[in-house]
């Protein structure tokens, strides 16, 4: 994208391709980079807004001749999944933590851990299938998550995600000036989710992931009672230690 395009024009491009964040160039040099996060901020009111004016400016780049390792501890250390890869300052290509996952995989590593209870965080903020998603939409913000397992009875049941919200709503839910509109989760959540189990081997989850291109995996057990989540930084952690 270029710092003058319109944000509508970026929304609709996460719509249209599924993309989670894009680069911005101005004169073939890399300048900043904006993600669905950004765009969900801005109102649909805002229409003349541009991508320069919420994109952010602080880069974490790749260069090529860095190792997958290298990468792979960058966006450790960042926190962001996607790494332009910039040489001479111009921008050549873009590494995704999948891109590096399957790699691994593909390479033949193995993790250092082997049981998915090891490196799966406890601690899961989750929604119901009623929930309104306006108070989904702020969650996820607030809290920096990109997706929620939706329970329903204390078992998973689905799972609901930016994307999700990005392509059923048009600009940001509930401040478009008058009421907001009422959108229940159920109506956009993915089910059946895909799921895994504490007792399976990480590689598996590794290849669940690359295979139906997500990053992350609700934990559950024999009753799909939630346990935890896994995402994919916690698989790639998993095979860098």
């Amino acid at each position: 994208m270029k710092p003058d395009d319109l944000v509508t024009h970026a929304r609709s491009l996460f719509r249209k391709h599924g993309f989670r964040a894009l680069p911005v160039v101005s004169g073939g040099r890399l300048v900043g980079i904006i993600s669905r996060g950004d765009v969900m901020l801005v109102t649909s009111t805002k229409a003349n807004l541009t991508v320069g004016g919420i994109m952010n400016p602080n880069v974490f780049t790749a260069n090529p001749s860095d190792s997958i390792g290298e990468a792979a501890a960058t966006i450790i250390k960042s926190g962001v999944r996607q790494l332009p890869v910039v040489s001479g300052g111009k921008l050549v290509g873009i590494i995704s933590s999948m891109d590096i996952l399957r790699e691994f995989l593909r390479s033949g590593a193995g993790p250092s851990k082997e049981r998915v209870s090891e490196v799966m965080t406890e601690s899961v903020l989750y929604c119901e299938p009623d929930d309104d998603l306006h108070s989904i939409w702020n969650k996820m913000l607030v809290r920096g998550f990109t997706g929620l397992p939706v329970l329903e009875k204390g078992a998973v049941k689905g799972i609901v995600t930016r994307m999700d919200v990005l392509k059923h709503i048009s600009g940001q839910i509930g401040r478009e000036s008058g009421k907001p509109r009422t959108v229940k989760v159920r109506r956009i959540m993915k089910s059946p989710a895909i799921t895994i189990r504490p007792i399976d081997r990480i590689s598996r989850a590794a290849g669940i992931l690359v295979e139906n291109r997500i990053i992350r995996l609700p934990v559950v057990d024999d009753k799909h009672r939630l346990l935890g989540i896994l995402d994919i930084e916690d698989v790639i952690r998993a095979y860098m230690s």
